[in-house]
């Protein structure tokens, strides 16, 4: 079987969750919290309080696969802390994400009207 990450939506909860929960824990989240349906194709990403560990989830037609990232190097992943930047991302956002880039940052509109 080929997975495809194309085929996937992501979506990540912003702030903070406790990384001692399980699948099933997080899926309540989803469902509950996030206002999503867990059993889509789609990933689910959550981070801890350090901002060192992410988990994701993915309901794979009979069960769960539960994928744990943790940073060894002292550093710690940007996450964000509203939904308003977290709904949902793109793959090449994770893939970025992961490598340690802040794909939340954006830079605010300026529009001068003079010179000087």
């Amino acid at each position: 079987m080929e997975i495809k990450l194309e085929d996937y939506d992501f979506y990540i909860r912003p702030g903070v969750t406790d990384m001692r929960k399980g699948s099933t824990s997080l899926a309540y989240i989803v469902q509950n919290e996030m206002q999503l349906e867990p059993f889509t194709k789609a990933v689910f990403l959550f981070c801890g309080r350090s901002k060192r560990t992410m988990k994701a989830i993915v309901w794979d037609n009979n069960g769960w696969l539960e994928i744990i990232k943790r940073l060894e190097c002292g550093s710690s992943f940007k996450w964000p802390n509203s939904t308003d930047e977290a709904l949902q991302v793109e793959v090449s956002n994770l893939l970025m994400l992961l490598k340690g880039y802040d794909v939340w940052r954006r830079f605010p509109v300026f529009t001068p009207k003079y010179v000087g």
